[in-house]
């Protein structure tokens, strides 16, 4: 279901870049999008975060959390 939502997501990023921001259809594209991100979100943090939670040692989801850091760093977000 996750793999399916990332390639929906994915879809309609290149819907959006292809659509002029002018154009009615470029709001309605966004507002799709971002309700398939959110969903997509709260699917992860209830499902796969909280089963990876108790698989990956401390050291692990440390590592994993300065990786993520330094990569939001890296793109200036």
């Amino acid at each position: 279901h996750g793999i399916a939502e990332h390639h929906e997501i994915d879809e309609l990023i290149e819907t959006l870049e292809q659509t002029e921001m002018s154009s009615p259809a470029w709001l309605q594209h966004f507002k799709n999008l971002k309700h398939k991100v959110l969903h997509h979100l709260e699917d992860e943090e209830q499902g796969f975060f909280q089963r990876a939670g108790k698989v990956l040692s401390e050291s692990e989801k440390s590592g994993l959390g300065s990786d993520y850091r330094n990569m939001m760093k890296e793109k200036g977000l």
